[in-house]
């Protein structure tokens, strides 16, 4: 009698040490699962911060372009901009920009890239010693993003390589890539965004 109290007991304690053994298993991995959905929705939170961000920088540098240009564009743009950044962004003359560097004071965003080169990377454009131009979004207005989104501007030929121009005609006026940056929470998430912007001058 007392070897089989005995027994059960021994087995009582083996299962119910089992049964703890479970729980605590299945309760690790349920915390496991709770931290990794957290840290996927803060990262996607994130993503969706820096990508409005970027969005932001790239329709001011759309309206900076349009502004100067004389282009319209179906945003609305109440930029002032003075006559020697107008000057600057000339798609004719390309006064504002050197072959090789990104500007800074009135050229500050303008870049020329030479051939192996990008716009963003000679701009540092996701660096905070970044020769772009930087503006206050409205993540960073309410203290989500440290770091502001930013943008440049590059001249290119309105033409193919290698496509005819007749002899003795002045150059065509250049399209105008931007690149614009935004941040999230976390300054190492990051977007880049690009479009192409098409000036009046080139339009016939």
């Amino acid at each position: 009698m007392l070897i089989q109290r005995t027994s059960m007991r021994g087995f009582s304690v083996i299962a119910v040490s089992g049964t703890l053994i479970i729980i605590s298993l299945l309760t690790v991995t349920a915390f496991q699962l709770v931290q990794d959905h957290l840290r996927r929705t803060g990262l996607s939170a994130d993503y969706a911060i820096a990508l409005h961000a970027a969005e932001t920088a790239l329709g001011a540098a759309e309206c900076e372009l349009a502004v100067a240009t004389g282009t319209p564009i179906r945003r609305n743009c109440p930029v002032t901009m003075d006559a020697e950044r107008i000057a600057a962004l000339d798609p004719v003359t390309l006064a504002g920009f050197v072959p090789g560097i990104c500007g800074q004071g009135t050229e500050a965003g303008l870049c020329w890239p030479l051939q192996g080169q990008s716009a963003s990377r000679l701009a540092d454009l996701i660096d905070s010693g970044s020769r772009s131009v930087t503006l206050a979004t409205a993540a960073q207005r309410d203290g989500l993003s440290a770091t502001p989104a930013r943008y440049v501007i590059e001249p290119i030929p309105d033409a193919l390589p290698g496509q005819w121009i007749q002899a003795g005609a002045g150059r065509a006026p250049s399209l105008f890539r931007i690149t614009a940056a935004g941040f999230g929470i976390n300054p190492q998430i990051n977007v880049l965004l690009q479009t192409v912007f098409r000036p009046r001058a080139n339009e016939p």
